[in-house]
């Protein structure tokens, strides 16, 4: 099987609902997505838990906050968006210690992890070499396939194993060219980088996407499974391609 452009795998892209919004003007009422771009949370002194994902303890006030900086972006991911139930809460300058409101924001559980590289563990994740597709691109097939992946369909879930290994399979141009093709080893130049200049991140790091291995985010795969499959039903998906591949001009 050739690997497709996102586009084909177009059903994950979409809202948790599911349903469209095609009213004139509608588009602007929403915000324009942020660049998906690798990085790492910031050390910063005083941080309880450095290896959080999310800046909150388990306390009622944090959860409370949590809540309601979700709701406030409508689980809306700010890079890709997705909107689920399964999304997280990021930090948009990667200081955990800053829960100003404006800095608070949503991440679907695979563009977060972008943001994360540092607490990536070995073997849950490779930066790979995908020149010509979108870190936004790579996140939505990427989800795609951990979805087909835990489906019933057998032939759907064989074509999700052959197109993960055929992403997974690029971290070797990574290792070629930069030495390592491990998150953290990025996450620690990064680091040693000034962290508020992503675009000259953004240059050097052109053409690189983060692959998480599946048990990595099992439990978000499902709930946005759940959410897929209730309106787009894996045997859909091969007549939601065409209808996209085949769109009138």
């Amino acid at each position: 099987m050739q690997p497709q452009p996102a586009a084909t795998f177009s059903p994950a892209a979409g809202s948790a609902s599911g349903a469209a919004t095609n009213a004139v003007g509608s588009n602007f009422e929403r915000p324009a997505l942020a660049p998906l771009l690798l990085s790492t949370k910031s050390t910063v002194w005083g941080d309880a838990a450095p290896d959080a994902l999310e800046p909150f303890a388990n306390t009622a006030q944090d959860r409370a906050l949590r809540s309601s900086t979700l709701q406030r972006h409508g689980h809306r991911c700010m890079f890709c968006g997705l909107e689920s139930l399964a999304n997280e809460v990021h930090n948009r300058n990667d200081n955990h210690r800053d829960l100003s409101e404006e800095n608070l924001m949503v991440a679907d559980p695979i563009c977060h992890r972008w943001f994360h590289l540092g607490q990536l563990r070995k073997g849950e994740g490779l930066v790979v070499y995908l020149p010509g597709l979108s870190g936004r691109d790579a996140s939505h097939l990427l989800r795609t396939i951990l979805i087909a992946l835990t489906c019933d369909d057998e032939a759907a879930s064989k074509d999700a194993k052959r197109l993960l290994n055929w992403m997974a399979s690029h971290h070797e141009y990574v290792r070629q060219r930069w030495g390592s093709s491990e998150p953290s080893a990025f996450a620690a130049a990064v680091a040693r980088t000034v962290h508020d200049d992503p675009a000259r991140r953004a240059i050097a790091f052109d053409g690189l996407a983060l692959v998480i291995h599946p048990q990595t985010v099992e439990k978000a795969t499902q709930q946005m499974r759940a959410e897929l499959t209730a309106h787009w039903p894996v045997n859909a998906w091969p007549r939601v391609a065409h209808d996209v591949l085949n769109a009138p001009t």
